[in-house]
């Protein structure tokens, strides 16, 4: 191996000091490329030779991203007690890609492609692709983007510079606990009721509105911020039933925020019935998109509906024992993608199901 073909396989696997590349090897068979990773201290010797690994020494494989359209696997020599390098051409060891392939598989999961598109899309044996899912099943393997952004945001919580506000609003903090009971309004004046679905669509941005009064657009924003970075359809339930008593309490200034709501609730009730009149009578068999949160409703149990199709109830069953183990939002979000290609793969024969969950925000 050349010095330039070195520096040409370590820029392009970002491999850093103190690692180096010692070798590669090509086969022409199977269409790989072999990397051999170390340190100066092991044998730069060419690492297919039958050769004895160095006593107590590890060597470990990994696949990785194709290069120069041929399958790519790293192979990582170490010693006894080296920690295993952070790098996206690394991996654990008792999983079969590299960091960065494992990223882009569950990106391709996440976008609803299935095991056999992946075989072919990225050239992988079913069987090491069944291994990483069966591990991202159990909660023992989280892609490594998702594991440094959930420890930086436990490690790090950056404070916020406060926002200037004017002292007529400064002096009259908002809060979300329960007050007084209102006044009686007029049937002009109504606010939509707390289960109303316009509520969580304002929190989660479904739903826009012309927000004249300051405290609403602080409360809005610190509330559909916080919205967006979980998807627990009960902290979103609690957050709507805030935002409602919001309005109630501070009814006689939201008068135009209100007549919008109002008008936007009787929109969305009419176009769900319509939908339930449709489906009710065969003509509409539209899956509800993976973003919508009943399926994290029906994913954790919080929509119960009456399951008639037993590979529907197996499948349920699994799932909800899956995310239950599961801490990673990520691999919670890969459960909902199965799922909801289930019904769009049998929604012919799941419109029952399917009629519940259309109606769901209602209930």
């Amino acid at each position: 191996m050349t010095p330039q073909e070195r520096q040409w396989l370590e820029t392009l696997l970002e491999v850093r000091a103190p690692w180096q590349v010692q070798g590669f090897k090509w086969s022409d068979g199977s269409r790989q490329l072999s990397v051999q990773v170390g340190t100066a201290a092991e044998s730069a010797g060419p690492f297919w030779a039958p050769r004895k690994p160095a006593a107590g020494g590890l060597r470990l494989h990994w696949a990785h991203l194709p290069m120069a359209g041929r399958r790519c696997e790293v192979v990582l020599t170490m010693r006894e007690g080296q920690p295993l390098p952070d790098a996206p051409w690394a991996g654990e060891p008792e999983l079969p890609f590299s960091h960065a392939l494992s990223r882009l598989v569950l990106d391709l999961m996440l976008d609803g492609a299935t095991m056999s598109q992946l075989c072919r899309m990225l050239d992988l044996p079913l069987s090491d692709l069944w291994k990483y899912k069966f591990r991202l099943d159990h909660g023992s393997a989280r892609p490594p983007q998702a594991r440094d952004a959930q420890e930086a945001r436990e490690t790090a919580r950056p404070v916020a510079a406060p926002m200037p506000v004017p002292p007529p609003v400064a002096a009259r903090p908002i809060e979300l606990a329960p007050a007084a009971p209102p006044r009686v309004a007029d049937d002009d004046e109504a606010i939509p009721p707390e289960d109303a679905p316009v509520w969580l669509a304002l929190l989660t941005g479904r739903q826009t509105i012309e927000v004249r009064a300051l405290g609403l657009k602080l409360l809005l924003s610190k509330l559909t911020r916080e919205a967006a970075t979980h998807r627990d359809a009960d902290l979103h339930r609690q957050a709507a039933q805030g935002l409602h008593r919001y309005f109630v309490r501070n009814q006689s200034l939201l008068a135009g925020e209100i007549a919008q709501l109002r008008t936007a609730d009787a929109a969305a009730r009419a176009a769900l019935q319509a939908s339930l009149s449709r489906a009710m009578a065969g003509e509409d068999d539209e899956v509800p998109d993976v973003s919508d949160p009943l399926w994290q409703a029906l994913l954790s149990g919080d929509c119960d509906i009456e399951v008639r199709t037993l590979s529907l109830r197996l499948l349920l069953t699994k799932l909800r024992q899956q995310a239950r183990g599961l801490q990673d939002d990520e691999l919670r979000m890969l459960k909902l993608v199965e799922l909801h290609r289930f019904f769009a793969r049998h929604r012919a024969v799941l419109r029952h199901e399917l009629e519940q969950l259309r109606r769901w925000p209602l209930n």
